[in-house]
């Protein structure tokens, strides 16, 4: 694999671990109970009725606060350092383009499993150590791709598992219009992209 699709992989990877692992932002950006009640009989159905309504609750949260989701910085530590950026999702295809699948599970610690994708677009400004210069910084790059959650149902809520946001497609600003990027995005402004990959590879692991 080459380094640069290396660090792309590796980056896209950490991201999406920190910002789920990150409570506080989890939080700001999730809806006061987007569960919805099950009355009767818990069955297939009802449950996966259950994690759609959920999911257009989520959705439809992030999209009417886009706005101000655009201008919140957010705090990643990685490995022993603390990075900061501004990020914001757009889903072009609204709630009604999550596809759900729901299986039984087979172990006994959770009725039902579900994997749920939809398409996302990113945007996310650079990693800084500097909170105030992530602040100030507006120069966003456009990421397009698949959003891939999975569930676990522990018998009254569905819970996330695990998140995975695949990029197909880069894009930055430039002349007023966004130009897709066939060169490496430096994603980190203090360091070089060689040694992000050697802190990550170290974070998850992947030494050679």
């Amino acid at each position: 694999m080459k380094l640069g699709t290396l660090y792309e992989a590796l980056l896209t990877t950490a991201l999406a671990f920190a910002v789920f692992a990150c409570s506080s932002t989890d939080r700001i950006r999730t809806p006061e109970n987007p569960d919805p009640v099950i009355k009767g009989e818990i069955t297939e159905e009802k449950v996966q009725q259950a994690l759609q309504l959920k999911l257009d609750r989520e959705i439809k949260f992030l999209q009417e606060n886009s706005e101000r989701f655009k201008q919140q910085v957010v705090a990643v530590p990685m490995n022993s350092t603390t990075y900061y950026y501004k990020y914001y999702d757009e889903f072009p295809e609204g709630p009604a383009g999550v596809r759900i699948t729901v299986t039984p599970a087979d172990s006994l610690s959770s009725a039902y499993n579900a994997t749920a994708t939809c398409r996302k677009v990113r945007y996310q400004t650079h990693l800084s150590k500097s909170r105030g210069k992530a602040a100030e910084n507006d120069d966003f790059t456009k990421d397009e791709g698949v959003q891939k959650n999975s569930y676990i149902f522990d018998g009254s809520i569905w819970r996330l598992r695990s998140s995975i946001f695949e990029v197909t497609k880069t894009s930055v600003y430039n002349e007023d219009q966004w130009v897709a990027s066939r060169d490496r995005i430096r994603r980190v402004e203090e360091e070089k992209p060689e040694y992000f990959v050697d802190k990550l590879r170290t974070l998850f692991g992947l030494l050679d």
